[in-house]
């Protein structure tokens, strides 16, 4: 079983466009979901996200600013605005700061992967196993049947 790297020349012209144009809200909807409703939550997130940008020295707005407030996180959370898009950095703050990366599943979507937990990697890994198992045991089966020819 051979893997190949996914391509965006895979992904027809009209996939591509409806893809990515409906990129950033499916971001920004999804961190909606992962911040919650409750303000004081929400309040405690800006903290983290500002945390993790400091610790990791990157800027979080589109002008340099090493922080963000209350404000800036709503406006990013807001599937349907058109400006203060959280650059691709933010975005990854944001899942550190949260421990969920289920905002970055719509990019990998575009490119036809799927975001897993590490721990799920298991379960891949054992199928992929079992499926190698099934083929040498096919494989074995038609050259004792030769044997006997």
């Amino acid at each position: 079983m051979s893997q190949r790297q996914a391509s965006l020349f895979d992904l027809s012209p009209m996939e591509n466009i409806v893809g990515l144009a409906g990129l950033m809200p499916a971001i920004r909807a999804a961190m909606n979901r992962v911040a919650g409703e409750d303000l004081e939550g929400r309040k405690m997130l800006v903290t983290r996200i500002n945390d993790v940008a400091r610790r990791e020295g990157i800027s979080l707005t589109s002008g340099g600013g090493k922080a963000i407030t209350y404000d800036i996180l709503n406006k990013w959370l807001q599937p349907g605005d058109k400006g203060h898009e959280p650059s691709f950095m933010s975005i990854l703050c944001f899942c550190l700061a949260t421990q969920d990366a289920s905002p970055l599943q719509p990019v990998f979507k575009v490119l036809g992967l799927e975001v897993i937990h590490k721990n799920e990697r298991w379960f891949l890994d054992i199928g992929r196993a079992c499926e190698a198992e099934r083929e040498a045991k096919e494989k074995i089966k038609a050259l004792r049947a030769r044997k006997h020819i």
